[in-house]
């Protein structure tokens, strides 16, 4: 009674083993919770369903109003082409772990025998049917060859997810400094404008020298220039910005606010960051997956190394005349030339490759987490000075000038130098502001998510 039942159970693990999901969506849903625990932000799969439909559409209505940065990086999470690209490696390795836990398909042989002497009158007929047995043994740890496959691409597309959310916001605040810096340069162009045709009539009265005219007219050429340089800066940074958010059309025109965000009273602590990256990046997390997966194969490589194939089966063979008889059959391979040490040798070259990909990659977020640091340390430092001392300082040179100009005391030359001066520190405070935002995104991202806070309830690696 237990053999019965023993094969019973055997033969149901092998039929339900036929039925199991193709579906990534719960691969999927796994990712994304892990990317909103790093990004604070809803993932969405776009697969033609009637709840991608209201999602396009909410993605539109949110384009045509001033998008904040948090609205920029839903929109990129929704509409990026390479991110519904990068969704679909769920589904192949899904199918490769269905397709692990799969027999293969059993052969059905038909043969005719006729006899050697001319006779052309059939005398019998064999019919068999095999199945390669070893596959059953083999089907565990093929499975578990293609479960760490399917965990370290779960782990790579929210690892994609986590850094074109942060690109996203890194390219948001560049094309922010970008129309900002340009604002400041059509005001003061502006200013140069009135100021030239103030200094041409008074060169035409005599009142103001050929030199002093001169400085004048390069001083606003110059300013001319720099206002055509800025709406260059625009246009490119308006394209990173809708290339990594998928953009194009009439939506590749999103509204930002004209200004840049001020910056925090101060940062969330720096300290333990290089650990805390290590612990929770995905593309390492990833790496070691990968690790784990060429084991596991040079394991089951190993284990079955001395066996090749083997099927068992039954054939029938029914005579003309006679009865007809029924046997099992059985073949095996023997593994006299092939014993798979190319194949053992080649995986363990690349087991030590991935391992040195692993460690290579690690040094390689300790470093990208310092850089950033220092930027952002930096940036915060430049931004505070400058807006502390530099350009009060500047603004009251410009206003002593002034009047030391109005009094005849200097000449217009020094009193363009001391404009020329703050203009510079204005732009070095907006790029200092940019800077530092751009720094905080990249240094988030280096730390695989938001460094303040431990937010969400994704599953970390």
């Amino acid at each position: 009674m237990s053999r019965r039942r023993g094969a019973l159970i055997l033969l149901l693990g092998l039929v339900t083993s036929g039925c199991a999901s193709t579906s990534a969506r719960p691969a999927f849903d796994e990712a994304a919770a892990n990317a909103e625990a790093r990004t604070g932000q809803k993932v969405y799969w776009n697969q033609g369903t009637k709840e991608d439909e209201a999602v396009e559409k909410e993605v539109h209505a949110r384009l045509q109003r001033e998008l904040s940065v948090d609205d920029a990086v839903q929109i990129a999470l929704v509409t990026s082409p390479q991110l519904q690209a990068t969704y679909e490696q769920l589904g192949i390795a899904q199918a490769d772990l269905v397709q692990a836990g799969l027999l293969p398909n059993p052969t059905i042989g038909l043969g005719f025998l006729f006899p050697t002497g001319g006779s052309d009158v059939l005398t019998e007929r064999e019919v068999s049917v095999t199945e390669d047995f070893l596959a059953i043994f083999m089907i565990p740890a093929k499975k578990r060859i293609a479960r760490a496959d399917l965990e370290a691409a779960k782990l790579g597309v929210a690892d994609a997810i986590v850094r074109v959310a942060y690109e996203v916001r890194a390219d948001y605040f560049k094309l922010q400094g970008a129309m900002q810096q340009h604002a400041m340069q059509e005001i003061v162009l502006e200013a140069g404008e009135a100021s030239i045709e103030l200094a041409r009539r008074q060169h035409e009265a005599g009142n103001l020298s050929d030199l002093d005219l001169a400085s004048e007219q390069a001083l606003y050429e110059q300013t001319r220039l720099d206002v055509a340089q800025s709406a260059a800066d625009i246009i490119g940074a308006r394209e990173d910005l809708i290339r990594v958010m998928g953009l194009w059309g009439k939506d590749a025109d999103p509204k930002l606010p004209a200004k840049l965000p001020e910056l925090p009273k101060e940062d969330p602590s720096l300290d333990h960051l290089e650990s805390k990256a290590i612990s929770r990046r995905y593309d390492l997390a990833a790496a070691r997956f990968d690790i784990t997966s060429i084991a596991e194969t040079i394991a089951f490589v190993k284990n079955w190394r001395w066996l090749g194939g083997a099927t068992v089966g039954v054939t029938v063979v029914r005579a003309f005349e006679g009865p007809t008889l029924v046997g099992p059959t059985a073949s095996i391979g023997l593994p006299i030339f092939d014993q798979k040490q190319a194949v053992i040798a080649r995986l363990e070259s690349m087991l030590r490759q991935a391992e040195a990909r692993e460690t290579s990659l690690a040094l390689d977020i300790r470093s990208q987490v310092r850089v950033a640091r220092n930027r952002l340390v930096v940036a915060r430092g430049l931004v505070e000075r400058y807006a502390t001392v530099i350009v009060p300082l500047r603004q009251q040179v410009v206003a002593l000038s002034q009047q030391q100009y109005d009094a005849m005391l200097i000449g217009v030359h020094q009193v363009l130098l001391a404009k020329q001066n703050e203009v510079s520190a204005y732009r070095a405070l907006i790029a200092g502001v940019r800077d530092y935002w751009v720094a905080r995104a990249d240094l988030e991202r280096a730390v695989g998510g938001a460094f303040g806070t431990e937010s969400g309830k994704g599953k970390t690696p």
